[in-house]
């Protein structure tokens, strides 16, 4: 068993402004990342073409093979030809809200960076979608070595406000990217869910890898309040006033039953689905995940050799 005392307590996290300093400090140190690397042979090796799509190198355009097939093609060498990944994350208005060091969407913040962080020093390329009512900020993914900074420096600029639109957000990267890469959707998950759920299910019809890491509150788990509360809807015009005493095993049981009717859906369509919550130390619950994940691939590839 690994010693907690060595893992980072959230109020330390909270206090580093910088996400390229902090996602290098949580992922010191940790082997592997959220997949298995293929990668073989020198950065000089050709494997293969792919479709050209817009954010690519134009260093990397076929231009002789374009002027036969008048389409732009793209060389990707073998050290390239790891992993397209493109994190998407959820900037909409109930992430900002926290009971302890760090709220929702610092934390899924800090994740984000960190599975950035570990997915460039496997030499994927790595992609990056901020959304709330709409798109807020699309990266395409490369594999440059400054693409990271400038990944990270975008996040750092978005802030959490509006509503909702996670279907149309799903539906635009299915659009974009190319068939088998890796989609992680970042979100406290707290709206309906059948659309979402169904996009979801599209993506892994074109055999992406579709991860849902869910961001929760201890508050929102243990509904811990004693007095009388005006509870507002972070993303509507709505206000409740309710007794924690008259509510609280109601609520309990209708957000065990969203997450649990998600977890179900997830499994069913092969979606990789973790929870990670604001009040445990991130490096701790990456360990966790990236850990499980490995156990699940080995397993996999082991059953189809």
């Amino acid at each position: 068993m690994v010693d907690r005392f060595q893992f980072i307590a959230p109020t330390e996290l909270a206090a580093m402004a910088d996400l390229q300093l902090l996602a290098r400090t949580v992922v010191a140190g940790m082997a592997g990342g959220v997949h298995r690397s293929a990668r073989t042979g020198s950065a000089a090796e050709f494997a293969q073409y792919r479709t050209y799509t817009q954010g690519d190198d134009p260093r990397f355009v076929d231009w002789r093979l374009y002027g036969r097939s008048d389409r732009l093609y793209v060389r990707q060498f073998r050290e390239e030809t790891n992993l397209r990944c493109t994190i998407l994350l959820d900037c909409s208005a109930s992430m900002d809200y926290g009971s302890g060091a760090i709220d929702k969407f610092r934390y899924a913040q800090m994740l984000v960076a960190c599975l950035a962080t570990l997915a460039t020093q496997q030499r994927d390329e790595v992609g990056f979608a901020a959304f709330g009512a709409e798109l807020e900020v699309y990266i395409p993914g490369r594999a440059r070595a400054d693409h990271l900074h400038r990944l990270l420096a975008a996040m750092a600029n978005v802030q959490p406000c509006g509503g909702t639109d996670t279907e149309g957000v799903l539906r635009f990267v299915g659009d974009v990217l190319p068939a088998r890469g890796m989609i992680v959707l970042v979100s406290d998950l707290l709206h309906p869910i059948d659309n979402v759920l169904r996009q979801l299910r599209t993506l892994r019809a074109r055999r992406h890898d579709v991860l849902v890491l869910q961001i929760s509150d201890r508050a929102e788990r243990e509904f811990p309040f004693e007095r009388a509360v005006t509870l507002r809807d972070a993303e509507e015009p709505r206000e409740l006033f309710a007794v924690p005493s008259a509510v609280r095993a109601q609520y309990l049981a209708n957000r065990d039953n969203h997450f649990a009717e998600v977890r179900r859906a997830c499994l069913a369509a092969e979606i990789d689905i973790e929870e990670f919550s604001c009040d445990e130390p991130l490096d701790r619950a990456l360990q966790r995940f990236l850990f499980r994940r490995l156990h699940a691939l080995l397993s996999s590839s082991r059953r189809s050799a």
